[in-house]
């Protein structure tokens, strides 16, 4: 008998398998969603993979909306039902959730190893108060993370989908020189993709992906670096708008592959000068810690710690 834990992203889905409450580290394994037609396909391609033949349950975070019982990908055709998943795989529970909700739930299984701190206030916030994960990769979303005497409890948001703020928009257009019309929500900015488009509409030249930009900047190409640039600062920028509307007093913990990649360039610099700013000339708000989460399975950790409390 076998829990599946799946991390659904908008490029990859992550598996694992955990039996008695423990994850076998030899049967987690990461599957390119091009290559498979649906979630259907590829879960069956892992547990052909893992060998498993019986599925107790199944625990799934997707990077998308949904509401328990069903759910979708934003930026993927794909479609989940926990009736029809249970009833494919004989499964006795389906759980579904959002992919940021399943980071929050890891949170408190993370070691020192799976985070790395980019600021450290001088008096650290009390573990009770709220807590904001951010994910920046295909797409962006948020998850406040609530702790209290019954566990914990990480909620609902579409942060992504949101209008992009002025804050935002001054600039990015300032750097295009023009009006940016292709920007529709948040996301089309604050995401991998929303930095190719950036790079693409400031060069005139075809997309590259986000990772090429930030390792063409740190080759020393100008164009690359100062889109580079831009991005880390509108990052910064609207984690000051979120440090407002959540009020994450217990710590910001930034996600994927995306920011990671950007932090650990000459841009950390232009980020960090942002993020320490005061947030709002009507109020001054105290200094806030900020990590970013650096362990590839932390999903997969938050799923099992979701199962768990389900159970």
């Amino acid at each position: 008998m076998a829990l599946i834990l799946a991390d659904v992203g908008g490029t990859n889905v992550r598996f694992a398998c955990a039996r008695g409450g423990v994850i076998d580290g030899t049967l987690t394994r990461r599957f390119p969603n091009d290559d498979y037609a649906s979630f259907d396909a590829v879960l069956d391609a892992y547990l052909a993979h893992a060998q498993v033949k019986t599925v107790e349950a199944l625990t799934i975070a997707v990077a998308g909306p949904g509401d328990g019982a069903r759910a979708r990908l934003t930026n993927r055709d794909w479609h989940f039902d926990t009736a029809a998943l249970a009833a494919a795989h004989s499964a006795k529970r389906v759980d579904l959730f959002n992919d940021l909700s399943a980071l929050g739930y890891a949170l408190d299984s993370l070691n020192a190893d799976g985070l790395r701190t980019i600021l450290a206030p001088d008096v650290p916030a009390p573990h009770q108060m709220q807590r904001l994960v951010v994910g920046i990769g295909t797409g962006f979303n948020v998850s406040p993370v609530l702790t209290h005497e019954g566990g914990v409890t990480c909620l609902l948001a579409e942060a992504g989908l949101g209008s992009l703020p002025s804050r935002l928009r001054r600039p990015l257009e300032a750097y295009l020189g023009r009006s940016a019309d292709w920007v529709r929500c948040v996301e089309d900015v604050i995401s991998g993709p929303g930095l190719s488009r950036l790079h693409a509409e400031a060069t005139g030249a075809p997309a590259i992906t986000a990772r090429d930009v930030i390792e063409r900047a740190s080759a020393g190409d100008a164009q690359a670096q100062a889109s580079r640039d831009v991005f880390a600062r509108m990052l910064g920028e609207w984690i000051q708008d979120l440090r407002l509307l959540y009020m994450p007093t217990g710590g910001i913990f930034l996600a994927g592959s995306v920011v990671r990649a950007l932090l650990e360039s000459p841009a950390y610099d232009i980020f960090t000068s942002a993020v320490t700013e005061q947030p709002t000339v009507k109020s001054e708000l105290p200094p806030v810690a900020i990590s970013v989460i650096t362990q590839d399975e932390a999903a997969l950790l938050g799923c099992l710690a979701y199962a768990k409390a389900r159970a």
